[in-house]
């Protein structure tokens, strides 16, 4: 079974924001934001306050322009944690620090564990504190990962 976010298959909104971004040859998060919403609607999602949650919306948006996920024409890019919390925002940055824990296979499925893992690691590498809780941006990275939509360095 797909993972969801929201009660929405997360992989068919991301790819159908994806979609839309290349069908109007877009790049930028405001435009992302508002396919985002779209497609959370037209795939059955009911709450605006859902559809619009900038956390999960900003880590896939990272996610999709650092070229994380497969089946995208945008590039890998490997930047460094503190230069893709410059650029593209905290929950960017939780998760691709998520990914290279998933990836290290450094995680045991409980979810606060891999929260706590990715607050230390976010706190040595950008110098800032992170959020008190984990909103939607790890479990973007998460579902990605384990559905094989991922794109390794």
């Amino acid at each position: 079974m797909p993972g969801v976010l929201f009660k929405i298959p997360l992989t068919n909104w991301v790819f159908g924001t994806i979609e839309k971004m290349n069908r109007f040859r877009k790049q930028d998060i405001q435009s992302w934001g508002d396919y985002w919403f779209e497609t959370y609607k037209e795939l059955g999602g009911q709450s605006d306050e859902s559809g619009a949650k900038d956390c999960p919306q900003h880590a896939a948006y990272g996610l999709w322009r650092l070229g994380r996920i497969k089946g995208t024409n945008i590039p890998y890019q490997d930047k460094a944690i503190d230069a893709i919390n410059q650029e593209f925002g905290k929950n960017a940055a939780y998760a691709v620090i998520a990914l290279a824990i998933l990836g290290k296979g450094q995680f045991n499925n409980d979810r606060t564990r891999l929260w706590n893992q990715i607050q230390d690691l976010y706190r040595e590498i950008a110098f800032e504190e992170p959020a008190q809780s984990e909103q939607g941006a790890v479990r973007v990275a998460k579902i990605l990962f384990e559905e094989g939509y991922i794109v390794s360095g």
